[in-house]
């Protein structure tokens, strides 16, 4: 079946339908914390070759996902960070097996709400203008990768 992900705006105000939708092989994420299409797809992945691998965190998929998305061990934390709250908007969102149904009822797709463009690179301490965007998002996505290695 395959990952997939992606990000849209809520159509209605009732956050708590979309909210159901969650669960062991599917996350819904603040897009604030999302580098980019590709920071997503590469913590989806590493999420689930966690799972594959034995070496999770988590029991769940999804919870994996906001802890690599964020680079954090503790999930209190990666939710914190990454985690919808009751006045969210807009969502991002990944899928381990196959996309819920009802998603297309409640939000409207836009891939452009995950953005290395919009994203707050100060919130992990990368405050230098000298390096171009792709270079930040290149810094984010290694602290991505090297969670598992970290010493705990």
């Amino acid at each position: 079946m395959g990952i997939k992900v992606g990000s849209g705006h809520l159509k209605g105000d009732n956050i708590e339908d979309l909210m159901k939708l969650i669960g062991p092989n599917f996350a819904l994420i603040n897009p604030k914390s999302v580098c980019g299409q590709v920071h997503l797809s590469q913590a989806a992945t590493l999420a689930d070759k966690a799972h594959l691998g034995k070496y999770n965190f988590s029991k769940d998929r999804s919870t994996e996902l906001l802890l690599y998305l964020t680079a954090q061990r503790q999930i209190s934390k990666a939710i914190k960070i990454a985690g919808l709250s009751s006045s969210s908007k807009e969502v991002a969102w990944a899928s381990f097996s196959e996309v819920p149904k009802e998603l297309s009822l409640l939000i409207e797709s836009d891939d452009s709400l995950v953005s290395k463009v919009n994203f707050d690179y100060s919130s992990h301490g990368i405050n230098d203008d000298n390096l171009t965007l792709d270079r930040k998002q290149k810094i984010i996505m290694t602290r991505t990768a090297s969670l598992p290695v970290q010493s705990r």
